[in-house]
């Protein structure tokens, strides 16, 4: 990762602690810094220099539905996965929340048929494990977007592990993503969130973060693209077509990313927050 994204991403991981993880939400760390462009306490605060900003308003253009004055209405995002995965109208999943309370939800999966045509190609979606988290790499239509879930270990809870996760095991998560034949179950969600950030980000006066996040499949047939690296290491291994299974059932970090900079950041915990 480079240093704007390690800085954004160590913003917005100190940002979501600042909130908490007890229910759903999603932010642009890009946008919310953004915000605080013409404050030098706060450029000072996260040691953001002009040229970061810079890059930082040209990555906001890619995707966002954002008004001129980057005042926050309206700002949207939808990301649409290179891949088609399978609805569940008529089905749900088990999904266990911070409380242990058990919840149904509806759900996405795998084409398990796609899955292992694209491993045989060395195509398709990526997995990368540690001690704290399983995360799931799914490619998105669009030069180096990438949809990441980053699923705690039984272990611990979402506010434990996010405690854990930095810069750095997020590129060594990166440097370690391998092609596997994954057979995922995933909540489907779309995601509406409005935050003041002017504490954290030392503003004197309130500045709403009003942030929509929503995924798709896509329209066409599902697309080979010659570029479906993602920083990969230079260990190239053979494709395993043994099943791997990723099922997202309890609460997780998410993010989408431009090649290493998140450009949305989220967690979804089964309950929305009031």
């Amino acid at each position: 990762m480079d240093s704007l994204s390690v800085t954004t991403m160590t913003f917005g991981l100190r940002l979501l602690q600042e909130l908490g993880v007890s229910c759903s939400l999603v932010f642009s760390p890009i946008i919310m810094l953004l915000a605080g462009n013409n404050h030098k306490n706060m450029r000072r605060k996260f040691h953001f220099a002009d040229r970061q900003m810079t890059r930082l308003l040209e990555n906001s253009k890619n995707g966002f539905m954002i008004n001129q004055e980057l005042n926050f209405i309206n700002t949207s995002y939808t990301a649409t996965w290179r891949y088609p995965y399978m609805n569940h109208h008529h089905h749900t999943m088990k999904f266990h929340t911070e409380n242990q309370k058990l919840k149904h939800v509806n759900y996405v999966s795998a084409n398990t048929k796609m899955s292992e045509e694209l491993v045989s190609n060395g195509l398709g979606f990526r997995t990368a494990q540690d001690d704290v988290f399983t995360i799931l790499k799914i490619p998105l239509f669009g030069r180096a977007l990438r949809f990441v879930i980053f699923l705690p270990n039984p272990e611990f809870t979402l506010d434990e592990s996010i405690k854990k996760l930095s810069s750095s095991r997020v590129q060594n998560f990166f440097n370690s993503l391998t092609v596997y034949n994954v057979h995922y179950k995933i909540p489907y969600f779309q995601m509406s969130s409005t935050i003041d950030p002017s504490k954290l980000l030392g503003l004197q006066t309130s500045k709403f973060h009003k942030f929509r996040f929503n995924w798709k499949r896509p329209s066409e047939t599902y697309l080979y693209e010659e570029n479906d690296g993602f920083n990969e290491s230079f260990i190239k291994r053979p494709p395993d077509r043994t099943p791997f299974y990723f099922t997202a059932n309890r609460p997780f970090f998410y993010a989408v990313f431009n090649e290493t900079l998140p450009i949305l950041m989220g967690v979804f915990t089964g309950t929305n927050c009031s």
